[in-house]
């Protein structure tokens, strides 16, 4: 009887305590409970905020010290320059070609021939279908390059002349006609001043062209060349030496150029007596350019490269580079011959066309301008 009494009264007092509990419940509801969750979840998201800003500063500072070091890391990376140089020549080069084609467009309007007759948004199938309104933009970047190239290359050549013209720079091997050749030091350092800056320009030059080349006058030749330069210049410039060859070369290459460019359009815009007076000049200058100084230049080329006592050699990138400049006296020589047989066929034509008799079809129909 007395553990019943004991476990009734236990069980009593349960239901008192239960019972205070839900009424205090209904009194004051759960908004005892609530802003404590409430209190807690806002330390959390203050605890989350807190942890963010922290990140975010680290990030900050980590990216202003980054930024701070840039400079430092361009001087200490050479290929990080040049190839920050190629792009910002590419794009004046191509700042040129744009801003030529736009004033092309305020001097004569789309739709409008020219005085002289000349449809410049017409497809030019010469020009594998291009309008001749881009053709004379981009040879306006071609022009500016050539003469800036070249006055730039002879200028770095005459600034280093000492250098290039160096008995231990250059170190003769064999001597032809009372000269010892070598006759420069095709090997001499990237790190001359300017030496990698020139290099760089023309690079610039041809990228922005292959680029117009590939979207507008997609001609092999052309898309062969400009590819070409471009992998035989690049690991000069990426390597320690090398820059006077691809120096001397351009030089022999952008002398004709200017000439060359207004010979070109002298015939596409139709004007017969700039195109006559200019054939001969033109002529003449590639025929010495291109058939006789060049092939000097890469015997004198080969003899610093391949003909070291000794054993040593050249860097590997000057040898690649003198393949592809060998591949491209060959194409030079192939133009050359098509460029003389269609100069010899034109002024047989114009000399019968001012005698008064019939000209004979020629046996030959390939374009005289394939240059």
């Amino acid at each position: 009887a007395s553990h019943n009494h004991t476990r009734g009264r236990i069980e009593s007092s349960l239901r008192f305590r239960a019972s205070g509990a839900r009424r205090r419940a209904l009194l004051h509801g759960p908004g005892l409970v609530q802003p404590r969750q409430r209190s807690v979840h806002h330390t959390l998201r203050i605890k989350e905020v807190q942890r963010w800003s922290l990140s975010m500063s680290l990030r900050t500072t980590q990216l202003s010290i980054t930024l701070e070091r840039l400079p430092e890391w361009f001087q200490s990376h050479d290929r990080a320059q040049s190839l920050l140089r190629v792009g910002a020549w590419a794009g004046a080069y191509y700042a040129v070609h744009r801003a030529t084609y736009a004033l092309s467009l305020v001097a004569a309007p789309k739709n409008k021939r020219t005085p002289g007759g000349v449809d410049l948004d017409g497809p030019v199938p010469r020009y594998a279908g291009c309008s001749l309104r881009k053709v004379a933009a981009a040879r306006a970047a071609s022009f500016v390059h050539a003469v800036g190239s070249f006055a730039w290359n002879a200028r770095l050549m005459r600034r280093h002349w000492n250098v290039l013209r160096d008995v231990a720079q250059r170190r003769p091997v064999v001597r032809f006609l009372g000269r010892a050749l070598p006759l420069l030091a095709y090997d001499a350092s990237n790190e001359l001043p300017g030496a990698r800056e020139a290099l760089c320009c023309s690079l610039g030059y041809f990228v922005q062209e292959l680029a117009h080349v590939l979207g507008n006058e997609p001609d092999p030749v052309f898309v062969a060349h400009h590819a070409a330069y471009l992998a035989a210049t690049l690991p000069i410039v990426c390597s320690p030496r090398g820059w006077a060859m691809v120096s001397l070369a351009t030089l022999l290459a952008e002398v004709t150029n200017p000439l060359q460019l207004s010979w070109e359009l002298a015939r596409a815009f139709g004007c017969e007596q700039v195109y006559d007076a200019l054939s001969p000049l033109f002529t003449f200058g590639f025929a010495v350019c291109r058939g006789v100084l060049m092939p000097l230049a890469m015997g004198d080329i080969a003899v610093s490269i391949f003909g070291r006592d000794g054993g040593a050699r050249a860097p590997p990138a000057m040898r690649f580079a003198y393949g592809v400049f060998f591949v491209g006296i060959g194409a030079s020589g192939v133009w050359l011959a098509q460029l003389i047989r269609g100069f010899r066929r034109y002024r047989r034509k114009k000399r019968l066309n001012n005698n008064g008799a019939v000209p004979k079809p020629p046996r030959d129909r390939r374009p005289s301008d394939c240059i």
